[in-house]
């Protein structure tokens, strides 16, 4: 296999392969008809080989003489070969039936029946493939799942099976869903990638894409083996594994990409090895805060839900999400990768903040910066502005103080328990284009749990974003800018209030509404059949448990959480600042150019009638 692998990459590089076998039927989802596909060389001199289990086709594999016929679901690979040797670049199309997805068994043939030894206990997880019986066997939910598979686009990753799960621990033929790795460290890092086809098609987009590229693990305590059977991927386009970048308008306007996310959904779902963050499960809490800050009008990482298939097998509900690097900075503002700085915080040896890209010398600066801000110089000088608040060339913006608002402001608002000590990102252009680091929601999965929590955390000295937010709220102009926006973002009619979140959640619950019972299908039972953990676990099901959940939140979270973090808001400012409402700034600079007015209470008003109000932060009467 690995000399298989290494003559397709040497042929790749040295531009021998020129040519590739086609399909008369493409890749796609299927009923339980039969269809009947035949391969055309482009070489009329060359043989076709194929191979139907997903490995490489080489000289060695089946020859091709006649159409093939199938009936289940197939993964069909090929290659023209001449004098023994290939000479094309291999054709990979998934052919999947809706029969094969419903009967899935729990021990296909050549699979491993245990995956990887745990990491934090003692044992071995043992492998889970099968689709429920119970659920596939009920014609109400049966006819469900069937129409799930048919509402999202699917991506197909094909790879030889042992590139996921031979049992060889060896860092370049080990199975990467066998050595999943400690929470921190490299393996499943760079090191742990494989070769691998990747194909997106059908759902209502009617996306179509085929390539070669890389795969592997992503992840920290999501890949570990006793906590969570479902592992994310990273795809990775390198000249290695074939394009150097993915070219296809997956989201729209982006359109290149060096690596994507496929996103497992862990924090709250139901294969989660919490008994108390199973139920809570509903696939929509991560990428709801990106979309809540793409409707805010900042950049924000987008997303795409499929259903993801392992060599044919279905793995479940995933969101493809870009990955946040050089390409992201190039992509959404400008410029070249080189010139981006991408900071995050690293847990392998230690947590830390680090350049994942670029280095941290401009964050450094934004740093030393924030700590003196309370000084109206050096806040002004963060936004790229002269003592007098006025935009300045000659001086390096270091902070988007708008959207870092915003991003606070979100997090704040679900009550995000699991950050920010990590979980986020932050890029800038090293120069001006971005003006100054921005804030990206990611991994915002542990929100939305109790209506109650207040989560202004206390992190004042550390460099994460609640450390800066509280070292800026020294400085009056910021404290009154942020309980403005606040009490905006969380009003009656502001984009934070019950109507405009659910909207959002809604939205994402239409597009999953169908393929939560395709996931329940695959993951609902681990807990009771597979691995309890620590407690008897349930079978969880739509209508048992999500739903269940979905009526919480639309019932008990939504209606009273605006009012409730407004006020932990204006309580924790007053704490902090003293501050108690919109304060005159005596400079009667524009901060940033704020154009809207304010009561005395902070709160927008669209025509202002005759009275005192705050304008372009000075206080104005309107006659």
């Amino acid at each position: 296999m690995q000399k298989t692998t290494l003559l397709f990459l040497f042929l790749l590089c040295t531009g021998w392969l020129y040519s590739q076998p086609k399909f008369s039927i493409p890749h796609g989802l299927y009923d339980d008809a039969a269809i009947t596909v035949d391969i055309m060389k482009t070489d009329a001199t060359a043989t076709v080989h194929f191979t139907t289990d997903g490995s490489m086709p080489t000289a060695d594999s089946k020859k091709y003489t006649s159409p093939l016929t199938f009936n289940k679901t197939t993964l069909l690979r090929a290659v023209e070969v001449k004098d023994g040797i290939s000479v094309s670049s291999v054709t990979t199309a998934t052919y999947i039936f809706v029969a094969s997805v419903l009967e899935q068994p729990n021990n296909p043939e050549g699979y491993p029946e245990k995956w990887g030894k745990y990491t934090q206990r003692s044992g071995t997880a043992i492998a889970d493939y099968e689709m429920d019986p119970e659920m596939t066997g009920d014609p109400a939910l049966r006819e469900k799942i069937m129409q799930g598979l048919y509402t999202l686009p699917i991506l197909s990753i094909v790879s030889d099976k042992d590139n996921f799960f031979s049992h060889e621990k060896n860092s370049e033929t080990g199975g990467i869903y066998i050595y999943t790795g400690p929470p921190v460290g490299d393996n499943t890092g760079n090191g742990w990638t494989r070769q691998a086809s990747a194909e997106l098609f059908g759902g209502p987009q009617q996306h179509d894409f085929t390539t070669d590229c890389g795969v592997r693990l992503h992840g920290g305590h999501g890949r570990l083996p006793e906590k969570n059977p479902k592992h994310s991927f990273r795809l990775v386009f390198k000249k290695e594994y074939g394009p150097s970048k993915l070219e296809y308008p997956l989201f729209g306007d982006s359109a290149e990409f060096d690596q994507l996310v496929l996103r497992c959904h862990f924090g709250n779902s139901w294969q989660h090895q919490d008994p108390v963050r199973r139920p809570r499960g509903q696939y929509t809490r991560d990428v709801w805060a990106r979309r809540m800050q793409r409707k805010m009008g900042h950049t924000a990482v987008d997303a795409l839900y499929v259903h993801l298939f392992l060599n044919g097998m279905y793995w479940g509900l995933y969101n493809i999400a870009e990955r946040v690097d050089e390409q992201f900075g190039k992509s959404h503002f400008g410029g070249k990768k080189s010139e981006y700085d991408v900071v995050k915080i690293e847990e392998e040896g230690g947590r830390h903040l680090e350049a994942s890209e670029g280095t941290l010398a401009k964050w450094n600066r934004m740093i030393e910066t924030v700590g003196k801000a309370s000084d109206d110089t050096y806040y002004y000088m963060l936004q790229g502005k002269d003592a007098e608040g006025k935009d300045d060339e000659t001086i390096e913006p270091l902070l988007h103080i708008e959207s870092f608002i915003d991003y606070m402001i979100i997090n704040q608002y679900a009550g995000n328990t699991d950050w920010d000590y990590h979980n986020w990102y932050a890029v800038a252009h090293r120069e001006e284009k971005s003006k100054g680091f921005r804030f990206l929601c990611w991994d915002s999965e542990q929100i939305f749990e109790s209506s109650s929590d207040n989560v202004v955390p206390d992190n004042e000295g550390k460099n994460y974003p609640t450390g800066i937010f509280q070292a800026l709220l020294k400085n009056d102009m910021f404290a009154n800018r942020y309980l403005r926006r606040a009490q905006e973002l969380l009003s009656d009619g502001g984009m934070l209030s019950e109507r405009s979140v659910v909207q959002v959640w809604d939205s994402l619950y239409n597009v999953v509404s169908l393929a939560v019972y395709d996931e329940s299908a695959r993951w609902g039972d681990y807990r009771r059949d597979v691995h309890r953990y620590t407690s008897k676990g349930e079978l969880y099901t739509v209508d048992n448990h999500y739903m269940k959940e979905r009526n919480r939140l639309l019932t008990q979270y939504f209606p009273k959480r605006s009012a409730k973090v407004l006020k932990d808001i204006q309580t924790f400012i007053e704490s902090a600042t003293g501050i108690t409402g919109i304060k005159e700034i005596q400079t009667g600079a524009n901060d940033n150019g704020d154009a809207n007015y304010y009561n005395l209470s902070g709160q927008r008003v669209l025509k202002p009638a005759s009275g005192i109000y705050i304008h372009k932060g000075k206080k104005v009467v309107v006659k």
